[in-house]
């Protein structure tokens, strides 16, 4: 979890995204806070584990990648980044910050290499990386 506990994103990643793109770091937190608060608190679901749990029955390929004591790491379907989006009313920009401080996050727990010019925002993760606490 980041430092204040509002979602699993370290605080690096939230000022590395946010330095690569036009969404301050303030910004970036408070929409990643707000992704977190979304899911857990789902309709129909008690908490971010039977989100996850429900996504995995629900969807072809199961989107679990790895799970710790402190978040679960998943590549999801874009229509579930779609729906938090339009939920959260999230602007384009802030949406891709978002969604890029989730690929770091992933990279980073899969001791993936984050990129470098060309892949500042760990794009070379999964593009449908999520990353909740748990």
């Amino acid at each position: 979890m980041d430092d204040d506990g509002d979602h699993p994103v370290s605080t690096d990643a939230v000022e590395e995204v946010s330095a690569a793109r036009d969404v301050s770091a303030d910004r970036l937190d408070a929409a990643l806070a707000a992704l977190q608060d979304l899911a857990s608190d789902s309709p129909g679901v008690e908490s971010v584990a039977d989100l996850v749990y429900e996504w995995r029955n629900a969807f072809r390929d199961d989107p679990l990648v790895e799970r710790t004591a402190e978040a679960y790491y998943l590549t999801v379907d874009e229509r579930v980044w779609r729906d938090f989006a339009e939920r959260l009313d999230w602007e384009s920009d802030v949406r891709e910050a978002v969604r890029a401080a989730h690929r770091r996050a992933l990279a980073a727990a899969l001791d993936e290499a984050v990129g470098g010019d060309d892949d500042s925002d760990g794009a070379g993760a999964a593009d449908g990386a999520l990353v909740l606490g748990r």
